[in-house]
């Protein structure tokens, strides 16, 4: 079995059920982007500068951990200035634990929220501008 699946005995006679680590961290980014003041998934720290992942990449940002049942996950973000850091972070700790453990049946042990940045109104303007680029790419 590859280190990157993940075995959930079923309690039926159906078999088991395999969960890849790349579901879970889909899962997580996109319940993470849509929460209000995410700015971005980031990318992890590049000679002391921060890189909002663009929407295809967004996964790249979250690590998960496995064992069986269980997941562990941490989450690169990027905050919108006008919001509480604190707050946001709360909150897409709730909503990824939430829709994770909906969406595939594992217990959630943590989610840690790495906020790697504060993101202004003229960083907005640029980064919304390249994501529009990326798009028509």
């Amino acid at each position: 079995m590859s280190d990157k699946q993940f075995v959930k005995n079923n309690t039926s006679e159906l078999g088991n059920i395999m969960v890849s680590k790349e579901v879970v961290a889909i899962i997580a980014a996109l319940e993470t982007i849509k929460v209000k003041g995410v700015g971005g998934i980031s990318s992890r720290h590049k000679a002391g500068s921060v890189d909002v992942l663009p929407k295809k990449d967004i996964a790249k940002g979250i690590e998960v951990w496995m064992k069986p049942g269980e997941a562990a996950v941490t989450i690169s973000i990027i905050t919108d200035y006008e919001v509480g850091i604190f707050k946001v972070a709360e909150e897409v700790q709730k909503k990824t634990k939430n829709a994770i453990e909906i969406m595939t049946g594992l217990k959630i042990l943590k989610i840690n929220v790495n906020v790697h940045g504060v993101k202004f109104k003229e960083e907005a303007k640029k980064i919304k501008e390249k994501k529009q680029k990326d798009i028509k790419k």
